[in-house]
């Protein structure tokens, strides 16, 4: 039984993020998470009681005004968070009765088929991983395949593009990816012997590039927007949880040459199976009773600063985890009292730091060296600021300097 459940949390986790409600409008007018913040798990994570509210409130609200579009899709979401999928399936049934009721048209009321496609394809797909993922019944896969089909065809960018990545996920569960060290099996599957099939269908010729100053390498794979997507997939869903969209991660940062990122989600990747967590792919795990990492030889190299991106992943998951813990303990002392962000404007006003986004260094200050990361992540964030400030006192005394001995010169030849 623990397996079956590891198998079904693993399996789920992927296909977690095609939903649509409030969050994800907020969500994506602040846009996508550093790709770092999104390794480590710095991005928000919200607590049951926070959709049993949105739920109560929804429910009411619609009772009333039943035909607010949006608030089905605020409600079904909720219910599919707190696992009662047959309910939000429900939620669906009723926005569509409402959208054939009120005349629904596009022109007026842009997104909400697609939001009902997108939504309810996915609302099958956890059903099917609650239902123990029966590869003998495959209906409510099938369906989840095509609603989210229909839905990428009705708003195809939608979603920081991450809506192709959860049908390329579907589309491969449906196919059974298999691990195998035969080379005739491996070459029936089209596959190299002994690789780990992934999603992206990144092989060993694809996985590793040196980082150039025009990095092509995904565009030429045909995924060049796996990085986003993939990312999309784990900070708006349960993918933060799932060995496959990790190991695809791994594969697509170091195809794009960006090893130390690579290396990171490596890291993760490691992480997730030693805390006892699977993948969906067959024969890969063999007659284990838990998956080992090193069944992943073949994943990249380490970084040439192996020791120093360690050291820098497990502070920062640490810190991670200390806001994610923060986070949701500022918000259970709020929601019980009666507030929720959806009512409550000034919910996060007491809020130390951002609550949709942990910081962390990326860009210029990653790419600078250990000594920018150490000063980063040692919390010493202080220190960065002495540094700059000293800095300019030089550079400004350095600039009066040589205007004073200009003048003093000047002044001497008029002498």
């Amino acid at each position: 039984m623990r397996l079956l459940l590891l198998l079904v949390t693993a399996l789920a986790a992927p296909l977690s993020a095609c939903l649509w409600d409030y969050d994800t409008l907020a969500q994506e007018s602040t846009g996508m998470p550093d790709i770092k913040a999104v390794i480590v798990g710095g991005f928000a994570r919200n607590p049951d009681l926070y959709y049993e509210m949105r739920l109560e409130r929804l429910t009411k609200l619609l009772a009333d005004n039943p035909d607010d579009l949006d608030a089905y899709d605020g409600a079904a979401v909720a219910c599919d968070r707190l696992g009662r999928g047959d309910e939000a399936i429900e939620w669906m049934a009723k926005k569509l009765a409402a959208m054939d009721r009120t005349g629904y048209a596009e022109t007026t009321q842009p997104n909400h088929r697609y939001r009902y496609l997108a939504n309810l394809g996915t609302f099958y797909a956890h059903r099917w991983f609650r239902g123990g993922a029966n590869r003998e019944k495959l209906e409510d896969l099938q369906k989840a395949r095509e609603l989210v089909a229909k839905a990428i065809e009705e708003n195809p960018d939608a979603h920081f593009g991450r809506e192709k990545y959860q049908l390329m996920f579907i589309e491969w569960l449906l196919a059974g990816p298999r691990y195998t060290d035969d080379a005739e099996e491996a070459k029936a599957l089209g596959q190299d012997t002994g690789w780990v099939p992934n999603v992206l269908g990144i092989g060993k010729d694809g996985r590793i590039r040196i980082a150039t100053g025009d990095n092509d390498n995904l565009k030429e794979l045909g995924i060049e927007d796996s990085i986003e997507g993939i990312a999309g997939l784990i900070t708006l869903g349960a993918a933060w949880e799932s060995v496959d969209a990790f190991y695809a991660l791994t594969l697509a940062l170091q195809a794009d040459g960006k090893s130390a990122y690579s290396y990171f989600a490596r890291l993760r990747l490691e992480e997730l199976i030693r805390s006892g967590a699977s993948s969906v792919v067959a024969g890969l795990q063999g007659d284990e009773p838990q998956l080992e990492p090193e069944r992943f030889r073949d994943m990249p190299s380490p970084v040439k600063d192996k020791s120093g991106t360690e050291s820098e992943f497990n502070q920062l998951r640490q810190q991670a985890d200390a806001w994610h813990e923060s986070r949701t303990s500022y918000m259970l002392e709020r929601l019980k009292a009666g507030q929720h962000p959806d009512t409550h404007p000034d919910f996060w006003s007491g809020f130390d730091g951002d609550p949709n986004r942990m910081q962390v260094p990326s860009g210029v200050l990653y790419e600078a060296g250990g000594f920018w990361r150490a000063i980063w992540i040692s919390d010493a964030n202080w220190a960065i600021a002495i540094f700059i400030g000293g800095v300019s006192l030089l550079v400004g005394y350095f600039v009066y300097a040589r205007r004073r001995d200009r003048r003093r010169r000047l002044s001497r030849k008029r002498a």
